[in-house]
């Protein structure tokens, strides 16, 4: 009499629908995910200004360039400042003149130049003032949202 012996068979479960479903979730979430950690080889950081050793004076790295223009004669015409001083002959090609003098003295170009006017000032001074930064040079002019007299400084 021949023993049969028990043949032991392992059970392997199929792999390749597992594998196909690992696949298909790596493939979502590459696609999901946002892969503009790197931007031109520089990790865009927000460092917390208030922490690390000696909390010294502010440094502006990229200083702004701020115009402020006040109402003069219920709209007549606008009072011109420039870094918070006023220009003496409140015209705006002194004003050009002046951007210009910082960009001949290496200003960066894209540096921002910030323009706020009184709530009374009238658009075409307004228009002048961004006239003058263009010409300058100057390519990354903002305006000033909320601006009151006497806020000429940040």
């Amino acid at each position: 009499m021949k023993a049969h012996a028990n043949s032991v068979h392992e059970v392997v479960p199929n792999l390749a629908p597992m594998v196909d479903v690992i696949m298909v979730l790596l493939v979502f979430f590459l696609l999901g995910t946002s892969l503009n950690l790197v931007a031109q080889g520089v990790l865009q950081t927000e460092l917390d200004p208030h922490s690390g050793p000696g909390a010294g004076a502010r440094v502006e790295i990229n200083p702004r360039i701020r115009i402020a223009l006040a109402d003069v004669g219920q709209g007549a015409a606008a009072r011109i400042f420039l870094m918070d001083e006023a220009l003496p002959d409140n015209a705006f090609e002194q004003l050009h003149r002046r951007l210009l003098d910082r960009r001949l003295a290496g200003a960066d170009p894209t540096n921002p130049v910030v323009i706020g006017a009184e709530t009374t000032v009238r658009w075409k001074f307004i228009v002048r003032a961004m006239d003058a930064a263009v010409r300058a040079g100057f390519t990354n002019i903002q305006f000033a949202v909320s601006f009151r007299a006497g806020s000429l400084s940040e």
